[in-house]
């Protein structure tokens, strides 16, 4: 019930999450344990509730927070202790809010008004980077020139790529961990000189391959191992392989088939079972009316009385609390969720920024940026020097 997870122990209902333990529902998360419902978040511990934060303990509900324990409600702090709604109290207080939003719900939905109404006043950042130089995007860590990048790390000269890592020299990619030389490729690991390829790893010299693990110097292939110079799967001599390429790319390119990634028509997924309906959403109307597939829900009724099975108060999907969610949940003190495990990675989902940008100004020096705050948004977000001259 997880995806893109990498050396993770005990980590359900979680999506792109890296070296964590003992956790549920995050997104985007690296060295996380004991977490839970969070989003874009690397080492903390024991912690619920917490977008773009970095080395938080013990710590619920907190927005743009680092280094700091104890905190609940607050927005864009450093190395802070024992705070709520980004003030200072007794840590017998804080036990207390902390009781009182785990058991009570009304209390909970009170509290969120007041947080959400000090994150709307709290000048952001206009774009997430951590040693970057001359790049646009967000959610950017040690990259240089890389240009409408988007939650990515350890990249350099590299364009329009999202949820990547360890990138050189790449257009068009996503989910990408390790690469070098490579254009409309996902769901990759350690791949170079390639294009229009999916699931292929420790590869090289691959183009419109699918799923293929070891292989080299191939086109049209699928579920290849330790493979070189195959074409549709047929394995070919060198001389003979370098032969034909030119001639079907020559084909390929008069039937104007050639030079993108695989069509929509072959997916067997529909657009809202995708990634790129979490990134890019559209209405069931309008990905019908561009001829693509939309795919229903499996929604059964909720009977009564059956305690193996609930059902999601947002969409009436069933859905099961398995084991190790019971312990879970029991050990932080938290209730059984409401919501099915889609619902709820959706409202994380929620949290994250666009993918594209905006032309804006600095609301506090009128200096010029890109960010993936829209024009519309009521957010103060101001550029690099006026955000640090603000934080606590």
């Amino acid at each position: 019930m997880s995806s893109s997870l990498v050396d993770c122990e005990d980590v359900h209902y979680t999506d792109w999450g890296f070296y964590c333990k003992d956790s549920l529902d995050l997104y985007m998360c690296t060295g996380c344990e004991l977490c839970y419902f969070c989003f874009s978040c690397e080492k903390c511990y024991s912690s619920m509730y917490l977008e773009h934060s970095e080395g938080l303990n013990f710590s619920y509900l907190c927005f743009d927070c680092r280094g700091s324990n104890n905190l609940i409600g607050c927005s864009e702090l450093r190395n802070k202790e024992y705070m709520v709604l980004n003030q200072k109290v007794t840590p017998e207080e804080f036990e207390k809010y902390l009781h009182a939003l785990k058991t009570n719900p009304e209390y909970r939905k009170e509290f969120l008004k007041s947080y959400d109404q000090l994150k709307a006043q709290t000048p952001k950042r206009f774009a997430m980077e951590k040693n970057c130089e001359n790049c646009t995007g967000n959610n950017l860590v040690n990259a240089k020139n890389a240009t409408n990048c988007y939650d990515s790390k350890n990249l350099e000269d590299v364009r329009y790529c999202q949820d990547t890592g360890d990138m050189k020299d790449c257009c068009d990619c996503t989910r990408i961990g390790t690469g070098e030389m490579l254009y409309e490729c996902k769901a990759i690991i350690d791949l170079n000189y390639s294009k229009f390829c999916n699931l292929c790893y420790y590869s090289s010299n691959l183009q419109y391959c699918d799923n293929c693990q070891n292989a080299h110097d191939s086109f049209g292939c699928m579920s290849l191992k330790n493979n070189k110079f195959c074409i549709l799967n047929k394995q070919y001599t060198k001389e003979k392989y370098e032969e034909l390429m030119p001639q079907i790319i020559e084909h390929m390119k008069k039937e104007k088939s050639y030079g993108e990634f695989f069509p929509v028509e072959l997916t067997v997924y529909g657009y809202n079972e995708t990634k790129a309906f979490e990134w890019f959403p559209m209405t069931r109307q309008e990905v019908l009316a561009k001829g693509w597939e939309w795919r229903e829900k499996d929604i059964r009724q909720y009977l009564p009385g059956t305690n193996e099975i609930l059902a999601c108060v947002d969409c009436g999907k069933n859905y099961r609390i398995i084991p190790y969610e019971g312990k879970f949940y029991e050990k932080l003190g938290l209730p059984i969720p409401k919501k099915c495990p889609d619902c709820r990675h959706f409202e994380r989902v929620a949290w994250q920024s666009p993918r594209r940008l905006w032309e804006r100004v600095c609301m506090k020096c009128s200096t010029d940026f890109k960010t993936t705050y829209s024009p519309d948004k009521t957010d103060i977000v101001y550029c690099d020097a006026c955000y640090l001259g603000t934080l606590n």
